[in-house]
């Protein structure tokens, strides 16, 4: 049992005039294996036949020349427009394009009658003599499309129908176009060489048909079928790579084809007794199935670690792979003992690093305003790979400096750093450069790129190819699109296009995608991803012809796609001795991507040996255990910045209402948040969330009254109010432009959710000036100023602080105010509540309580001390008072001095603060759950 392409190696090598041959396989990749084998087994290497692929094959025998694809739906787009008096912009053409292009191809290959087919039988009762080359059952699929169409169609039916008369033209004058320049797409090359071969011959005066071998073929287009017989017919060979397991069992799919050809006039001729190959004897099949796509590239890893072939074996190992994302998680996964891995298959650009970057790039220029960049494009771009490569500690300054002043849009002025790719990425680019721009941007990487980047240097040289051929249709068409357009033809352009990775095919592990593993054979064979819509692989490629035309005319559908894999699938493992099949056990959302139905095959209808596992984890239930952290000699040492003269003077800082309030509701969240200092990653925000609002909000309020009381010594009478709305825009504009770091020398535009924040902000703050107005007049004893005191716990002096929203003072009451843009209670249940850890609390009230003891202890004020809260439950009360309220039922009472309560306050915050500085008491959780519900670090706690 030796390979296919070795065993007709050695049959030819015999042969008298070996170099008059000439050998055609379905792939170049083939002649290469192919050639190795004959020179083992020749004496005269020299006397080797010619090997060509049936691509160059079929261009050989033809005077067309094939362009590049862009350029054939560039042609096609102007033909159309043309045809249809239409003025349809190519990037809005270019997916339609692609679509019709691939039908016209399949058409052709396929001989089939394109105006014929094309042609409208929405009004015709019954199919007329045209169609007689029909059997019945295909005449059937087309009477039942066209049945479906009413006298009048109306909708997509209406519009379908338009198009659909069209095409016959379309096609037509397309066809007629190329061949005036001598061009061709395959399917056009394919048909013209068919109908030459059938007609009149193709063979020259001293070739005789006997010089020809076709080797390796499967799912056979129309085209290939009839040079294929026409040269059987005139004494060619032909070879099939065929096992009579799937030969000789109508159900499997995979032979599905060779049946067919065994039963051809011509063909049949060409047909042997099928190996048994398949089910011999000494295969060893294992089917592992793993968790996710990664755990399969690692476990191949590992698999090869553990049985490294030496090197002059390695070469007869191959990893198989369905899903071409995974050839960078395969290579990654190899063990570094390999010294040598050959890979050939394509890669879609779309998965590369490079293509990240020129996308970013588009939206960037896509998303700007002006020569200002938005946020988000710029920090993604700063924080590329490639970027980094180039000026790291630039682009991370310039990134940290944006998330940390909240910068929504950032001016071209201040990305720019002269003579570095700063300079080139951050332009301001117009649609009519977009190409020039990103070619630029390729040349530049592209330049930088060491011999080590071989991977990267490829992704540079093939976009370059891609974005150099569109420039060049864009400037010839003389409409270039905006950046939305040119965006999506980009991307449309890029999702068809792959790196064709080719190395040493002789050398080395060799991994390759499906497609190319025909006629190959490998002793050690490892296949992953063999899931559904892997393997087979889905249907994803659209047709203007529908389903049912198609199977009229006998073009290719998806079930012809399943049996030319299912083919593929059986071959690989016919004459392979160890077979390791891999799939994916998690499905995705949908429930899709379960075994594919190949392997279900093997497993059920085989009755092959082969061992089954399913790696997996066991599943354990682990007791969440408590988080505590003991108070080490460190710990005690961090809480020593709140201590006077306890530590280092940069360290020093005061103990504040929002830190207590921390440690009294979670010891822990305390110590994570205060001490660890475990912060949540900066972000630039811009919804204006809860706390950005309330930002806004104080510093709008504040601006307002530092005016005011600047204006009268401190005083605010009720006149002071007098045109207080425009006074209040412009201070909402103000904060605006230092939130959003905004041109102070442009007018602020409201669009979308800012209209809705400044109308939120100015109603709040209306309803602030309205209380405040009947309350007049009154005196602002300070704004936003800080309060500080300390506490003697043991022999320690605690520091404790906070800044004070506003406080004013009228006939001997102090007002201590804090604003809030919540729904927090004025309520109070008692003094104690404010302390209890466990129980329903009052944040709020503990913090303007502690507010009122600060400003007390450092005034020494003989006044009324009334803390309290403006907040959107009360300001918008119609029974609107100030004030915390004291007790439940008949006992509850105003809070109208806060002093003869400061007894009590004081020894409960003595106990707080001794429990803080207690070595033996540990941060350990609330067991409070409805207090973990918003905690940033509930994830730490496993709550």
């Amino acid at each position: 049992m030796q390979p296919f392409l070795k065993d007709i190696a050695q049959k030819l090598t015999a042969h008298p005039n070996l170099s008059s041959l000439t050998i055609i396989f379905p792939n170049r990749r083939a002649t290469l294996f192919f050639q190795k084998y004959l020179s083992e087994g020749l004496t005269k290497p020299a006397w080797s036949p010619k090997l060509i692929s049936i691509e160059s094959f079929f261009s050989s025998l033809s005077d067309l020349r094939e362009p590049d694809r862009l350029s054939l739906i560039y042609r096609l787009y102007k033909v159309y427009n043309e045809v249809m008096k239409s003025e349809e912009p190519f990037d809005r053409f270019y997916f339609w394009g692609d679509m019709l292009l691939r039908d016209f191809d399949e058409v052709d290959k396929y001989m089939v009658n394109a105006p014929l087919m094309f042609r409208d039988l929405s009004q015709l009762k019954e199919l007329d003599e045209s169609f007689d080359f029909l059997t019945e059952e295909q005449r059937e699929f087309l009477k039942g499309f066209w049945i479906t169409f009413e006298e009048k169609p109306t909708g997509s039916k209406e519009e379908f129908l338009k198009v659909w008369r069209k095409l016959p033209k379309v096609y037509a004058e397309f066809v007629k176009s190329l061949k005036k320049e001598k061009l061709g797409y395959e399917g056009m090359i394919h048909k013209e060489v068919a109908e030459k071969a059938m007609s009149k011959g193709i063979l020259g005066k001293n070739e005789k048909g006997e010089q020809y071998i076709f080797a390796g073929f499967n799912a056979l287009t129309k085209a290939e079928e009839n040079i294929i017989s026409y040269f059987v017919g005139e004494g060619a060979n032909c070879y099939w790579d065929i096992d009579a397991y799937y030969m000789e069992d109508k159900w499997q799919e995979a032979g599905q084809f060779f049946r067919q050809y065994r039963n051809h006039p011509v063909l049949s001729r060409t047909f042997e007794v099928p190996p048994e190959n398949f089910k011999s004897e000494g295969k060893e099949i294992k089917l592992t199935g793993v968790s996710q796509r990664i755990g399969q590239a690692k476990l191949v890893g590992q698999a090869l670690s553990e049985n490294l072939p030496s090197a002059n074996e390695i070469e007869k190992t191959v990893i198989v792979l369905p899903d071409e994302s995974m050839l960078l998680p395969v290579l990654h996964s190899l063990p570094p003992e390999l010294s040598a891995v050959n890979v050939t298959m394509g890669y879609p650009l779309r998965n590369t690093p490079l293509y990240n970057l020129l996308d970013l790039l588009i939206d960037m220029q896509l998303q700007r305003k002006g020569n200002y960049f938005n946020h988000r494009q710029v920090t993604a771009i700063l924080a590329h790979a490639y970027i980094l490569a180039f000026e790291r500690e630039e682009a991370q300054k310039i990134k940290y400096s944006i998330i940390e002043a909240n910068r929504i849009y950032i001016s071209q002025e201040e990305l720019i750093r002269e003579n570095t790719i700063l300079q080139e990425v951050f332009q301001v680019v117009e649609p009519e450069q977009a190409s020039q721009y990103l070619l630029q941007m390729i040349k530049t990487l592209g330049a930088s790129f060491t011999d080590a980047q071989d991977f990267d240097r490829e992704y540079a040289f093939h976009f370059h190819r891609h974005l150099s051929r569109l420039h060049e249709v864009l400037h010839d068409s003389g409409k270039h699109p905006d950046w939305r357009g040119f965006q999506k033809l980009f991307r449309q352009v890029v999702m068809s296009q792959k790196i064709p990775f080719t190395g040493e095919p002789l050398k080395g592990l060799q991994v390759m995608g499906v497609l190319e593993t025909r006629n190959l054979d490998f002793e050690n064979v490892f296949v992953l991803s063999l899931n559904e819509g892997m393997l087979p692989s889905a249907a994803r490629q659209g047709s203007y012809i529908p389903h049912s035309i198609r199977r009229a005319y006998q073009l290719p559908t998806h079930d012809h796609q399943d049996a030319m894999y299912a083919y593929l699938f059986y071959r690989l493992q016919q004459r392979a001795k160890k077979i390791n099949l891999y799939y994916n056990t998690e499905p995705d959302r949908i429930g899709n991507g379960e075994m594919s139905r190949f392997v279900q095959q093997l497993v059920y209808e085989s009755g092959m040996k082969m061992t089954h596992h399913v790696l997996h984890n066991s599943v354990q239930i682990n007791a969440i255990e408590p988080v505590t952290v003991n108070k080490s000699a460190e710990t005690m040492e961090l809480l020593r910045k709140y201590v006077k003269d306890g530590s280092d003077p940069e360290q020093k800082r005061e103990l504040s209402p929002s830190a207590l309030n921390d440690f009294i509701e979670c010891k822990l969240r305390f110590y994570l948040k205060h001490l660890a200092r475990l912060y949540e990653a900066d972000k630039v925000e811009e919804d204006l969330d809860a706390r950005l609002f309330g930002n806004l909000l104080h510093e709008v309020v504040y601006w307002f009254y530092d005016e005011l009381a600047k204006e009268n010594n401190g005083m605010i009478e009720k006149t002071a109010y007098k045109d207080w709305a425009k006074r209040v825009d412009r201070l909402i504009d103000k904060a605006f432009i230092e939130l959003y770091k905004l041109d102070p020398d442009k007018t602020v535009t409201y669009k979308g959710q800012r209209i809705v924040v400044r109308t939120i902000v100015k109603e709040f703050i209306a309803k602030i000036i309205e209380r405040d107005r009947s309350y007049a007049p009154f005196v602002i004893e300070s704004l936003e100023q800080k309060f500080a005191t300390s506490i003697n716990i043991g022999e320690q002096e605690i520091m404790l602080g906070g800044k004070i929203d506003r406080v004013d003072s009228k006939s001997g009451t102090v007002r201590i105010i804090d604003y809030k843009t919540g729904n927090d209670e004025p309520g109070v249940v008692s003094i104690a509540s404010l302390f209890d850890r466990e129980g329903k609390r009052n944040k709020a009230a503990f913090q303007t309580m502690l507010y009122a003891y600060l400003y007390y202890k450092e005034r020494k004020v003989e006044a009324r001390l009334t803390p309290g809260l403006m907040n959107r439950k009360n300001l918008f009360h119609s029974n609107f008072s100030f004030g915390h309220t004291l007790g439940k039922g008949k006992d509850k009472r105003t809070i109208d001095d806060a002093r003869q309560y400061f007894d009590e306050f004081e020894t409960l915050l003595n106990d707080t603060l001794s429990d803080l500085y207690n070595p033996e008491s540990p941060f350990d959780q609330t067991t409070n759950l409805k207090t973990c519900e918003w905690c940033p670090y509930r994830e730490i706690c496993r709550r």
